[in-house]
């Protein structure tokens, strides 16, 4: 029942979105502005607002346990394939798909674990992209482009509010409410966006099809379980972390893959496809990710 009570009103906001689209309501013009203001706004004071009041606890252990599995599936997926596929199949939607599922399944203490995790979840993953990609032969402009990761609005709500946090400043009430206001937007709105982007998915070429549907088992099934494994019998993590990392890694590929998978045709689409399928199966996915843990 627990799985249900957080699944379905995260459903049901998400239907809005598609409702939206699917009656015209709206222009088409919309949800690409309104996407922009969400995740360079109203995401990020999210963000800023959770780490200031929280703080990331245990991190090392955190980072530890979820990324040491998934950088595995990376390099397993990269020498049978090739790093573009490896990306797809790891790179996780944590912000909009983790993050209010784990807020109605694991409460507080899991949005800290999940925050740990986005804080360095683009740097690793990508820098992997870029060390793999060249035979870890580290040139100056890839070193910086990893490094320009930093500029992402995400990321500095993330470092904002932990610097704010460690700081001890107490931000004063009439800046606090505000921001507590938009933050409150922030996951509804972009839960809307995401049920418009899938109102909107494409159909997948034929010739795709069966690559698509090995990343798509990848990242929905075989990541989630490798992560368990790592985190349970290596780890030996209390239910808490446990069930918040699974969720993650059996979260739908993230939209950001898409800039580092453009350079081959073929792989961009298998990517844009991956994205909206994974999106679509993991609300089968995440819940009975979720039962499997819990039981």
């Amino acid at each position: 029942m627990l799985i249900i009570d957080a699944i379905i009103p995260i459903a049901l906001v998400v239907i809005i979105g598609v409702l939206l689209v699917k009656s015209g309501y709206v222009s088409d013009a919309f949800f690409p502005e309104l996407s922009k203001l969400v995740f360079r706004v109203f995401v990020p004071v999210f963000l800023f607002v959770s780490v200031y009041r929280s703080g990331l606890q245990d991190v090392g252990q955190t980072l530890i346990a979820y990324f040491v599995p998934v950088l595995v599936v990376f390099v397993g997926v990269g020498l049978l394939m090739n790093h573009r596929m490896a990306l797809t199949s790891t790179f996780s939607n944590n912000v909009l798909v983790g993050i209010p599922v784990i807020l109605s399944v694991a409460g507080e203490e899991g949005l800290t674990i999940t925050l740990a995790v986005i804080s360095a979840h683009s740097l690793i993953l990508f820098s992997a992209f870029y060390l793999f990609s060249t035979k870890v032969n580290v040139t100056p402009s890839k070193f910086k482009a990893s490094m320009n990761l930093f500029s992402n609005p995400v990321i500095i709500g993330l470092l904002l509010g932990l610097a704010f946090n460690y700081s001890g400043i107490n931000l004063p009430k009439q800046l606090m409410t505000p921001l507590e206001m938009v933050a409150e937007a922030a996951l509804p709105l972009a839960l809307i966006i995401l049920g418009s982007s899938l109102a909107q998915m494409g159909k997948i070429k034929g010739n795709l099809l069966q690559k698509t549907a090995l990343i798509t088992a990848i990242k929905l099934i075989v990541l989630p379980i490798v992560v368990y494994s790592f985190g349970r019998w290596v780890m030996e993590l209390d239910e808490v972390v446990l069930i918040s990392l699974v969720i993650l890694a059996a979260c739908p590929t993230g939209i950001s893959v898409m800039p580092f998978v453009e350079a081959v045709e073929q792989d961009k689409q298998v990517a844009h496809s991956t994205i909206a399928i994974s999106t679509l199966l993991s609300v089968i996915c995440i819940p009975v990710a979720i039962w499997l843990v819990q039981g």
